[in-house]
């Protein structure tokens, strides 16, 4: 009697599957992770910019003491941030931040109301 062909190769090849399967999902779940991780980067360094744009701005109406950039910068700076650029004009203050290759533009003033 003879015995059924077997596959001699096949042997383990469920285990290298599995491997190949979990390699690809971790790969896959790590570019998730800094991905996300480089989103909330930015949303913390556009608040920063927000806040700081805010704080010059309050210095610039007369609410807080001290010169409107550097009232920013202050905040800035507890943020480890680095501004790029700021400047005021009339009523507004308008900065531009960096943290690790992100940027982030902010503009605060007093608001504006046109009346028909």
């Amino acid at each position: 009697m003879r015995s059924p062909p077997r596959f001699i190769d096949s042997k383990g090849s469920g285990t290298v599957l599995s491997l190949a399967l979990v390699a690809i999902i971790s790969a896959l779940l790590f570019v998730m992770i800094n991905l996300t991780n480089r989103i909330i980067d930015q949303a913390r360094l556009d608040a920063l910019a927000e806040n700081a744009a805010i704080a010059g701005a309050d210095s610039l109406r007369g609410l807080a003491a001290g010169a409107p950039c550097d009232v920013a910068r202050e905040l800035v700076l507890s943020g480890s941030a680095r501004i790029i650029s700021c400047s005021t004009n009339s009523t507004d203050l308008l900065i531009q931040l960096e943290r690790n290759g992100l940027n982030a533009k902010a503009r605060a003033g007093e608001a504006s109301f046109e009346e028909k």
